[in-house]
Parts: structure tokens; C-alpha cells; sequence
């Protein structure tokens, strides 16, 4: 089933009306469209997700914490848990009109202003990815247009893209699609860096252990080999995902992962599944509200999928997007350019991962290990065809009115760190 595939949801008696004159209507408000079920995201977050259930029903799923002070505390509910779950009717229409500003308000609140910006660098992220999507989506003087958000390939281990955006017209005879992995400011580069993401005296399963490369010494002096966890097919007897954490190496790895493997399918059913996103948009009068799909994109939508597809550009690019960069991007560059090339304070770049030999482990979830293969090699977890679809853009600042800042960079106030890991 496609993802796109939400009609049986959208027979559900006055959702569609209440999406189209509710939701969409609201310039802050993205929608994703996932199986047959539609995420309402604000601030990147996910607001709420109508799910469709037999007989022409729809369960609204809604985190616990967006509830507090609401019109929603007076519904029944199916279940309670950190998800609650509401039945879609007219009471729980009439509740979201009645709260959508405390609402608004809770969704904010899950966000910590007060903590250290290393703890909040990450959330702050996706709030700023959400924010930019809706503005660039609303902006008819973008150049691009974002479909989806938090994508993420289905029956594979990898995790999320955090935009999936189209321009609107054509270059040299296609329409580009990027990848965009939104991060606020340098800090957002640090999660598992300089620390081992497995403990072997704790975890239970498989991970690789590094021959040379070491982690950052401890106040003692005392260093040891870089572990990350993995997983394992053992009928196949082969490794089939690696675990690098959220920082800057993990998405790489990620990013890179599916644009080249398995052939290319996973880039061809994400454009397959636009298609279909962007249907379900039009039929919602999305593009006769807030966003500005643009005239070509529009006109390929009366066509069929073959042809949406083919007028696509057949390999998307990727663009790490760094926002909120302070008074300099020159920070975030050179953090970057730790976390892809050797240098004297790193312990694990994208480069040296790819030259050291690794083990294969696996613990027993009481504190032994016993090693099943050596000399890995994790060269083709980061492909050096990588480099020539991936850019490093840097701005100071935060919510982007669009992204025409891909191909066009405001000197004042942006940056794009040119480097080659490979060469």
C-alpha cells in the first residue's frame, strides 16, 4: 500500500471538512501523510495523528502532555497512556476549536527554554525545521517546495529525513529533490561524539569494536576502543545496520545509506510516494490556502505517478543545514569538519571510520563479549559517491523565510563549508 494512501481515512464522515477548514487553513500547521493515517505537525512536532479504524471511524492519537489546560481533559478516551487515544466526532471538533491556542501553547511548553543550549540544541531543531518548512511553503517567492517532513523509509533500519523538498520549476530539464537534515547551531553536533554509543557491560546483542580508534581520553588518562552497536542478521550471517548516534556521523551515514543502497529503491519509492502526498494535498485545497506549490509541480499533478517521477531528478542531493549559528558561522564549520576529517582532538570522524578494521561482538547481556569476525571493514556504510551529492550549509539565521538559501547564499549572513573527505 502506498503511503499516500489515505482515502478510507478521508471517508470518515467531516474529517476532510474538518482538515480543510481547520487545519490547513492555519499557516503554522504542516501535514504529514503516513499509511493511512495524517500527522498534524507544529513546530516539527507531532500535534496530533488521525489514524483510520474499521467501520469509517478515525482515532485521534494525542501525547498526554499537549493535553493539560484543554477542552480534550472533558472527552472520553480509548485509551490512556502516554499516547491518548480520542474518538474523531463532533465533540472532539468542537474541543480543538474551543483549545487550539492552549493547544498551541502545551506543544511550545515541551520545549525547555531554560535548559543548556547543549540539551535543547536538538529539539530547538525541529522546532525550526517545522517553522521553516511552513514558511517556505507559504512563501510564493521560494524557489522550493517541501513535501514531506520527518520521512522515514519503511522496513528498513534507517532513521528519518528531517525535509524532503521539490523545486518548483525545472533545471536542466528536471525537478530537484533535496534532502535536508536541519541542526540548530554547532551544539547539535555533539551527540556521540566523543563516547562509546555501547556498553558492553550493559547491553545485551551485537556491536563493532574498533581496532586503532579510541575514545577521548577520561580525566584518569584512560582511553578504549570505539564501539558502536549494529544489527545482525544471523541467518544471513551478515550485518544489515550500523548505530552511530544522532550526531553528524550517523546522519551521514544515514543520508548516504539511502540514497545508494538497495540499488536505489529507496530513493525511487520516496518519489513515487510524493506523488501521492501531494495529491492528497491538492484534494484538500492545500494549494488554494497557504501553500505555493508552484505551476509545473501543480500541472504534474493532473498527470499520472509514472510521469511525476520521470520528471523528477533521478538522484536526489542532500543538504546538512546548520541554523542559528550565533555571531559567526566559523564555529559550526570547523565543528563539522571534525566530526568528517582526522583531526588532533578526534576520536571517531566519517574518514578514519571508514580506514580502521572493526570487530564483531556479541555480549550476553551479563557483562562477556566473545568476538565472531575481524577485520571489517566499514567502507561501504560511507560511499565516496556520497560526496558528490552533499553540501554544508550554514546560516546565522533561524527561521528561514524559505530555503532558496540552497542555491543562494546570503554573504552577510551565511556560509558553505567546501570539503572533500575522500580525496
Amino acid at each position: 500500500m502506498s503511503r499516500g494512501n489515505v482515502e478510507n481515512l478521508l471517508m470518515v464522515p467531516e474529517l476532510e471538512a474538518f482538515l480543510k477548514n481547520r487545519v490547513i487553513e492555519k499557516k503554522e500547521l504542516f501535514l504529514g501523510i503516513r499509511d493511512e493515517s495524517i500527522i498534524i505537525y507544529y513546530w516539527g512536532k507531532n500535534m496530533m495523528e488521525l489514524v483510520y479504524a474499521d467501520d469509517q471511524k478515525c482515532h485521534v492519537k494525542i501525547s498526554k502532555f499537549f493535553i493539560d489546560r484543554t477542552a480534550f481533559c472533558g472527552l472520553k478516551f480509548t485509551q490512556k497512556a502516554d499516547m491518548m487515544i480520542f474518538l474523531f466526532d463532533p465533540e472532539f471538533v468542537q474541543a480543538f476549536v474551543e483549545s487550539y491556542p492552549e493547544f498551541k501553547e502545551n506543544v511550545e511548553n515541551a520545549l525547555v527554554e531554560s535548559a543548556p543550549i547543549e540539551a535543547k540544541a536538538g529539539p530547538l531543531g525541529q522546532k525550526y525545521q517545522g517553522i521553516i518548512a511552513c514558511n517556505n511553503n507559504a512563501n510564493s517567492d521560494s524557489d522550493w517546495y517541501c513535501v514531506d517532513l520527518n520521512y522515514s523509509p519503511e522496513a528498513t533500519p534507517l532513521g528519518r529525513m528531517d525535509m524532503v523538498v521539490i523545486s518548483k520549476e525545472k533545471q536542466n530539464g528536471k525537478h530537484r529533490m533535496i534532502l535536508i537534515e536541519c541542526k540548530y547551531s554547532w551544539q547539535a553536533y555533539k551527540s556521540g561524539y566523543r563516547k562509546n554509543l555501547y556498553n558492553n557491560k550493559k547491553n545485551k546483542g551485537y556491536y563493532i569494536e574498533a581496532n586503532g580508534l579510541k575514545t577521548k581520553a577520561t580525566a584518569k588518562g584512560e582511553q578504549h576502543r570505539r564501539r558502536f552497536g549494529c544489527k545482525y542478521d544471523e541467518k544471513k550471517q551478515q550485518i544489515i545496520a550500523y548505530e552511530f548516534g544522532s550526531g553528524i556521523t550517523g546522519d551521514y551515514y544515514n543520508y548516504s545509506q539511502f540514497l545508494f543502497a538497495d540499488g536505489g529503491k529507496l530513493v525511487a519509492d520516496l518519489q513515487g510516494e510524493c506523488f501521492d502526498i501531494l495529491k492528497i494535498r491538492k484534494r484538500l485545497g492545500c494549494f488554494e490556502a497557504n501553500d505555493q506549490i508552484g505551476v509545473e509541480l501543480q500541472q504534474l499533478l493532473n498527470g499520472t505517478k509514472e510521469t511525476f517521477v520521470d520528471a523528477l531528478e533521478e538522484q536526489p542531493e542532500c543538504i546538512f543545514l546548520t541554523v542559528g549559528c550565533g555571531d559567526s558561522t566559523e564555529k559550526a564549520k570547523q565543528a563539522m569538519t571534525a566530526y568528517l576529517t582526522p583531526g588532533p582532538t578526534n576520536t571517531a570522524d566519517v574518514l578514519s571510520i571508514t580506514q580502521d578494521k572493526w570487530v564483531l561482538c556479541y555480549n550476553n547481556g551479563k557483562g562477556r563479549s566473545r568476538a565472531i569476525a575481524r577485520d571489517l571493514s566499514l567502507a561501504e556504510a560511507f560511499p565516496p559517491a556520497f560526496e558528490e551529492r552533499v553540501r554544508y550549509l550554514f546560516t546565522r539565521k533561524i527561521a528561514l523565510e524559505n530555503l532558496n538559501i540552497i542555491d543562494h547564499l546570503d554573504p552577510a549572513s551565511a556560509d558553505e563549508l567546501m570539503i572533500k573527505i575522500f580525496e
